[in-house]
Order: structure tokens, then C-alpha cells, then sequence
């Protein structure tokens, strides 16, 4: 059956249309930035209700598009063959195939593409319903194609395409983080090291941030009323750690606000244990991210850090979780806190810097941009004993993780000063 010449044309310019629809609406479906999405299908956008609901089966979306986009282009070809043989005989062929092969790759692919690119995300919202009932439409045929290749790629031994759940949290984490590295490129570093220590909440534990025992304020639970105003006086918490017997063994924590408004007590009837709170324990291994969801959980800020056995190894507050994602917080009494400190840090010559011992491996590596594991120790002191794996003398040098460390100062067995060397690459 014979066609007039103007529809097989029409029709070849026509099924190029479409092939410019198939490859933009592929290029902006997947180049829509899904968050977006997400957030203007919570609000009510329908549209992106739909665009939500094709990615939700992406081998069918994916199948459809190209099943059409294929369609229309070999239907083209296979017209503008057979109008060009009918003119030029055999070489309509050669033609046909030079002329279609440029009409497709400029109007039916980089124009849409293009076009599509730059305006992504209004394009997905537009085309979304459309696509979607071709998608319904055509799902008994991708199906079927779908399986087909599951088939073809099973007797070649390739199986479980589907990612597990793990990888699939790992893949969008790791999303998040170039998200974030192109996101810095535009904005301040601290925004930048903001958004990335959220993600690390869940990879760091109340160990490695912890104030450690050494250096906690405590009372003792036998101390008189007036050697307690006293203490509180010149002392900047709010919370405190009150031990029994020996400060390793805690009994409570005490509220300096109880004592707010309170009438002198008789001094010898006076018991501290009656204005605590009950301790809250918590092991080292506890991640970031769980605990503060505990400090919310629970309205807490204040918990006790212990090791397995139960030994008290320091304390952790809310806003020490708070602190790892937004940085430092400093007020008028943080002269008197003592607590990690990255003023601890010394710049003396280029590359080198003096650092205490007691400074947290974390706060130095954002500090100087460096990555010294933190996993096994939770200060430099800790970082140099576990690597060397002795005790250290006055003077001695050890290299490790490409850089120099110059032991400079000790009090015991404890390493209070340390000169770090970055080794030049």
C-alpha cells in the first residue's frame, strides 16, 4: 500500500518530534533533582507525586522510554529508506542512512537533550503524568522484555543486580558527601564541615569525644552545704557528678538549680544525695548519632561514660554532641570549662605546629586538614602510645600517617606536649 509522498514526509518529521520528546524526557526524568521532588510532593504538587511514583519501578520506566524512543527512530529510518531507494535505487540506502543518522543526533537527541538539561527539573514536572501512563500502558510489554534480559544475563552468570539495603544507605551517603563537596565549593568551609559531621554521627562514639575522668569536676557526696556553695560558686556547670567512697564511683548527679532559692539547711542534716539526680550510664560504643537521639528521648543532657566493665570513664553532654557538628561552642564562662580544646594548637613554622597532648585527634584534623585515625585513641597522646605501642621518652621521634611526631614534653607517663610535623609530598 503506497503513501503520498507529504505523509511519509510529515510522518519522518513527526516521529523525529517524538524522538526529541522520548530523549529529553529521559535526560530531565533523570536529571530532576530528587529532593526537590520529594519536597513538592509533600506539600501536594501532584505532578511530582507522579514523577515520585515512576521512580519507584525504574526498569519499567527506563524500558518504556527507550522501547518508544527506539521505536519512533527505527520507523523513521525505515521511511526515509524507502523514499530515498524509490528515487535513487540502491544508493537511498547510504542516503537514508547519512540523513537520518544526522536528523536524530541533532533534533531528536542533543536540541532535546540540551534543552532538557537546562531546565530539568520544570520539564520532569511536565512530563511526569504523560510518561506515567506510558509507563501503565506499556507495562505488560516491559515486563516481559525485562525478564528477557534477566534471562540473557543469568546464562551469562551475572545475578543479584539489586543492591542490598547496606549498599544501597552506602551509595546515597556517599551522594550526600559529593552533594556537600560541590556544595562547599559555593559557601563557606564551615558550613561545609557542618553538613559532613552529620553524616559522621553515626561512625563516632561517645568514647572519642567524652571528657575524660581525669579532668571532670566532682563532689563528694559527703561535702558540708557550705564547702558546696562554695564549689558551685566557682564553678561553671550546671551538672555535676557526685561519687561515694572514691570519685570512680558516681551515685548521682547534682542539679546546682535545686539549690536555687533554697533556705540554709541545718549543716549536719544536710545530705547532697537528697537535691541528685540518678546517674545515667552509657557504654563507650554508644554511636553519636543514637545518643543524641537518647538526649532527646529521654530530655537529658548529661551522661556518665563507662568501659565494659563498668569502670567510669568520663562524661558526655548534649552539647558535646552538639559541638562535633557545629564546632565550639564558647561562652563567658569557657575559660574556667575544662574540656577538649583546640586552642591546645600552636602554629610554629610552616608544616610544623606544638600540640598538648590532651588535644582531640578530631579537632586537630579539622584544624590543620589533616586525617589521623581516630578510631582506636581519642587524643594525639592516645594516637602516638597505640601506634608506637610503648612508652615514649623526652625527645623521641616517631612517623606515621605522613607525618613527623616529636615527643617534647612528658609529666609521668602522661605525653603533655607534642611537636607535629607535616612531611612534605
Amino acid at each position: 500500500m503506497d503513501f503520498p509522498l507529504y505523509i511519509l514526509i510529515g510522518s519522518i518529521i513527526g516521529l523525529v518530534i517524538l524522538s526529541a520528546f522520548f530523549s529529553g524526557s529521559e535526560t530531565s526524568l533523570t536529571s530532576a533533582s530528587k529532593p526537590r521532588m520529594h519536597t513538592l510532593a509533600r506539600s501536594g504538587k501532584k505532578n511530582a507525586e507522579e514523577f515520585e511514583k515512576l521512580f519507584k519501578d525504574k526498569e519499567s520506566l527506563i524500558c518504556t522510554i527507550l522501547f518508544a524512543n527506539n521505536l519512533v527512530n527505527v520507523l523513521a529510518s525505515a521511511l526515509a529508506t524507502k523514499i530515498l531507494i524509490e528515487f535513487t535505487n540502491t544508493e537511498g540506502i547510504l542516503y537514508a542512512t547519512i540523513i537520518m543518522t544526522l536528523m536524530i543526533l541533532i533534533f531528536g537527541e542533543l536540541i532535546p537533550k540540551t534543552l532538557a538539561l537546562s531546565k530539568a527539573d520544570h520539564f520532569a514536572l511536565k512530563i511526569a503524568p504523560f510518561i506515567r501512563s506510558l509507563v501503565i500502558i506499556l507495562y505488560p510489554l516491559t515486563k516481559i522484555l525485562n525478564n528477557f534480559v534477566k534471562l540473557i544475563l543469568k546464562l551469562f552468570g551475572i545475578k543479584n543486580l539489586n543492591l542490598e539495603k547496606d549498599e544501597i544507605s552506602e551509595n546515597r551517603e556517599e551522594e550526600l558527601r559529593g552533594a556537600i563537596d560541590l556544595h562547599g565549593e559555593d559557601s563557606s568551609r564551615d558550613e561545609k564541615n557542618m553538613l559532613k559531621s552529620i553524616l559522621d554521627l553515626d561512625e563516632i562514639t561517645v568514647g572519642s569525644i567524652m571528657v575524660p575522668r581525669k579532668d571532670i569536676f566532682s563532689l563528694s557526696s559527703k561535702i558540708t552545704y557550705n564547702e558546696l556553695i562554695k564549689k558551685v560558686d566557682n564553678s561553671p556547670h550546671s551538672r555535676i557528678p557526685v561519687w561515694e567512697k572514691n570519685p570512680e564511683n558516681i551515685v548521682g548527679v547534682f542539679y546546682v538549680r535545686m539549690i536555687i532559692g533554697l533556705k540554709k539547711p541545718d549543716s549536719k542534716k544536710f545530705d547532697i544525695r537528697t537535691f541528685c539526680q540518678k546517674p545515667w550510664f552509657i557504654p563507650e560504643s554508644t554511636k553519636l548519632d543514637n545518643q543524641l537521639m537518647e538526649f532527646k528521648k529521654r530530655k537529658e543532657h548529661f551522661s556518665i561514660v563507662v568501659d565494659e566493665y563498668g569502670e567510669f570513664l568520663g562524661i558526655v553532654t548534649l552539647e558535646d554532641i552538639i559541638e562535633e557538628i557545629v564546632g565550639d561552642i564558647d561562652d563567658e564562662q569557657d575559660v574556667l570549662k575544662i574540656s577538649k580544646n583546640v586552642k591546645g594548637i600552636k602554629h610554629i613554622s610552616a608544616g610544623s605546629y606544638l600540640v598538648n597532648g590532651n588535644v582531640n585527634i578530631r579537632d586537630l584534623n579539622k584544624e590543620l586538614n589533616i586525617d589521623l585515625p581516630s578510631t582506636n585513641s581519642s587524643t594525639l597522646a592516645g594516637l602516638v602510645l597505640y601506634e608506637s605501642r610503648i612508652i615514649p621518652k623526652r625527645g623521641q621521634i616517631f612517623s606515621f600517617f605522613n607525618i613527623k611526631f616529636e615527643i617534647l614534653s612528658k609529666k609521668n607517663n602522661q605525653i603533655t606536649l607534642i611537636k607535629l610535623t607535616k612531611k612534605k609530598i
